[in-house]
């Protein structure tokens, strides 16, 4: 793990303002894409931090050992040197939200707030059929029949190019989990090979399976927030999954949008972010 004067992070807001962290998704993609977030997040009065994590972007330096521990040490390590004294709101989407539970997890005193954005359940009940969907989505909207099956089972092939194989998932997968196709063919024009690690994301993924969050480990005192879109891949398996075991205190689910609102229901997802955090 590198020490925190190496850790490249992006602030924006007041120092003196509550810390809240927004942790994107992947796992082992870039963070820029978030920074929109970021933006209205140090608008609406927190010191906004976003970062890559280790293995990527601009702390793409390698891991020597386990990939969880040394973000949550990572995490750690910018909340001290940020908010020694203070807890902090943890933002996290799609695969984000689990990262955000296993800081919490590790850190349970370092958290006053989880904003869960198109979140994984913990058991990964949403994940089920997400294959079957993203091949469904894509023959539907390329007329494309091969399957996309053997970009999102946790293996890497023998004698794979990986660089092919990321550009086929963001040019290929990232635009179906829009609900306007067209929009997300444009955004995800924007990324390329250098954004997404896979190996690194297969890695995470398997790690994490050995080691899983259960709803217990997460304080049931601790305020949760709720937010997707009927449309994602994810609805309604899993809020129905983490319904069953946590109580929300706010829950918001826009029509007419995937896995990205911020990009297809600009105005509803800010303000909704807005009574999120000031709740």
């Amino acid at each position: 793990m590198p020490s925190q004067s190496t850790i490249q992070y992006h602030a924006m807001g007041q120092k003196e303002h509550p810390v809240a962290f927004i942790l994107g998704g992947g796992p082992a993609f870039s963070s820029w894409n978030l920074e929109p977030i970021q933006q209205q997040v140090a608008d609406m009065g927190f010191y906004a931090i976003l970062m890559d994590m280790q293995g990527i972007g601009e702390n793409a330096s390698p891991l020597n050992g386990p990939i969880l521990p040394s973000w949550i040490t990572q995490i750690a390590a910018v909340k001290q040197s940020l908010a020694p004294n203070q807890s902090v709101t943890l933002i996290g989407h799609s695969w984000g939200a689990l990262m955000a539970m296993l800081y919490q997890r590790a850190h349970p005193d370092s958290v006053n707030k989880l904003i869960l954005l198109n979140p994984v359940d913990p058991e990964k009940k949403a994940m089920e059929h997400l294959t079957t969907e993203i091949d469904q989505r894509n023959t539907q909207e390329t007329s494309d029949n091969t399957s996309l099956e053997e970009d999102w089972d946790n293996s890497v092939p023998e004698n794979i190019d990986l660089n092919k194989i990321t550009l086929r998932q963001i040019q290929q997968v990232l635009p179906t989990y829009f609900y306007d196709y067209q929009l997300g063919l444009k955004y995800a024009q924007q990324f390329s090979a250098a954004d997404f690690n896979i190996d690194l994301n297969v890695n995470t993924w398997k790690e994490y399976d050995a080691n899983p969050i259960k709803y217990h480990q997460i304080s049931a005192e601790l305020p949760k927030y709720f937010m997707d879109c009927t449309q994602d891949y994810l609805m309604p398996y899993n809020l129905k999954a983490m319904q069953a075991h946590w109580s929300f205190q706010q829950v918001a689910v826009f029509e007419k949008c995937g896995h990205f609102p911020w990009i297809e229901r600009p105005t509803l997802f800010t303000t909704t972010l807005k009574q999120f955090l000031e709740d």
